[in-house]
């Protein structure tokens, strides 16, 4: 599966509905409070919305208490409480994907169900869409979820709504997806009396039911011995398991890849003696880059081996410097710390014994080692390094997609020279030139999105890049000219 677009709308300093593309290497550029980091902030509040149930947080479970964001009240745009923050997703599946869809049945039902029926659920789609809407109510003086949207290329096919005030929500739209093989029995027109979909309650104020559950189609004016005589039960049942697996499979989905992401704030720390570092660390310890400490002193050889090589080999830093690990302490309580050896000068050096710069980037390094299918959120890869180093921060990321294509990287950032290098890896691709390159750089590949304030508005461009390694739109005015207006 992979995350295509992001919708936000009212969300801080985002007013108007922004549809933003994603690829695995997507950069958010532009001056100081554009929006940058609102659009990653985004990602972290919808996780909280759909994984964790939490309308009105305080802050993000990912990044823990570093990351503030002080409820709805302080995110709703204007901190107007009379406007809905929109947020959603556009989710990507093809054959080749691991994720299966559940089909919300036990062991026991689908056996009744395919016994009975001679099939069970198959209401799966290569492309889904969805969006939430968030609400205060003034009522119950609480946030709830107002509208539940799916969509598939286009055409809307399930829709839930509900109402400040109500007790329960409102199952408003169904339309089977043309490519769904629907029985006849099961067809809207032989399910409800007048031939169409009729609106059906469900229990609760959100609209956003709970996705590990099947729906409850109880409350719909529906007589399933009409569909199934000899065992009305399981006509609901498959109805209930298609329904459900059509629209709440989806975000089962994704909250299993947005649980293995983690977030790295603008600030990381620099490593203290006496840092205590952690063989079990969480996804909160990355937020002041902790957590790429904690992998390497308590990670295996071959993690060790890898970030190694990103310092040290021509094709990335160049430095001289290598990373190993030393115990310390009393033999009834050793603890691990990372220690840095000069190549030139065989002397051996503790993080905060060298220039600043290394410890900002480590942790961000250690993530384009680790291998598995995450999601890096980064605010500022380059802070405090040398425009060489920032160079071979886009080779990490391209080697790392190669490696893994579920790998994505949402970079928050002011670099040029992070953009140039993906620029050229572009048009060396398309000239043939790297070819079986770890470095290859495909259209499909980058996302740049331009973030910028306008009478006070956030406004958000999408740029793509092109084969001769230059960009599919105009520049938007300010962009990196200040390196023209002092060349000129």
């Amino acid at each position: 599966m992979k995350i295509k677009s992001l919708s936000i709308q009212n969300f801080k300093g985002i007013k108007e509905k922004a549809v933003l593309p994603l690829a695995p290497i997507t950069l958010f550029l532009g001056a100081n409070s554009t929006g940058k980091s609102t659009v990653l902030h985004a990602l972290l509040f919808l996780y909280e919305v759909i994984a964790k149930r939490n309308y009105d947080p305080y802050f993000s479970s990912i990044t823990g208490e570093q990351l503030y964001f002080g409820g709805f009240k302080n995110l709703v745009h204007g901190k107007d409480l009379n406007k809905v923050i929109t947020l959603g997703a556009s989710l990507e599946f093809n054959k080749n994907d691991s994720d299966v869809w559940h089909d919300y049945l036990s062991d026991s039902e689908r056996w009744l169900v395919e016994t009975n029926l001679g099939y069970y659920p198959d209401s799966e789609a290569p492309e889904v869409s969805f969006e939430i809407d968030l609400k205060w109510d003034n009522l119950k003086q609480r946030v709830f979820i107002s509208r539940y949207e799916c969509k598939s290329n286009g055409i809307c096919y399930f829709k839930i709504q509900s109402q400040e005030g109500k007790p329960d929500s409102q199952v408003t739209h169904y339309q089977p997806l043309p490519h769904w093989q629907i029985d006849e029995a099961f067809r809207l027109e032989n399910i409800f009396e007048v031939g169409e979909w009729q609106d059906v309650s469900l229990s609760g104020q959100n609209s956003l039911p709970n996705i590990y559950k099947r729906l409850d189609l109880s409350g719909a004016s529906v007589d399933w011995s009409t569909i199934y005589e000899e065992h009305p039960l399981v006509a609901q049942l498959f109805a209930e398991a298609a329904l459900s697996q059509a629209t709440l499979a989806p975000i089962t989905l994704l909250v299993k890849k947005l649980e293995n992401m983690f977030h790295i704030g603008p600030l990381r720390i620099v490593p203290s003696r006496s840092l205590s570092l952690s063989s079990k660390t969480n996804s909160s310890r990355w937020f002041d880059g902790t957590a790429g400490w904690d992998h390497f002193a308590y990670g295996d050889t071959l993690l060790q081996d890898i970030l190694n090589e990103k310092f040290t080999s021509s094709n990335y830093f160049n430095s001289d410097y290598k990373f190993t690990t030393e115990s310390y302490g009393d033999l009834t309580n050793l603890d691990n710390r990372v220690v840095i050896k000069c190549a030139s000068t065989a002397i051996s050096l503790l993080p905060s014994s060298v220039g600043v710069g290394l410890s900002q980037v480590f942790p961000f390094v250690v993530a384009t080692c680790l291998d598995k299918g995450i999601l890096v959120s980064c605010e500022q890869p380059e802070l405090h390094i040398h425009p060489k180093w920032q160079l071979a921060l886009s080779d990490m990321m391209l080697s790392a997609i190669r490696l893994n294509p579920d790998r994505m990287f949402f970079i928050e950032t002011h670099s040029e020279h992070i953009l140039l290098r993906l620029l050229k890896r572009r048009r060396l691709t398309a000239d043939g030139e790297l070819n079986d390159s770890d470095f290859q750089c495909f259209k499909a590949d980058v996302q740049i999105v331009f973030c910028e304030q306008e009478k006070g508005k956030t406004k958000l461009i999408p740029i793509k890049t092109t084969d001769e390694g230059e960009f599919d739109a105009p520049w938007p005015n300010g962009f990196f000219e200040e390196r023209r207006e002092e060349l000129f």
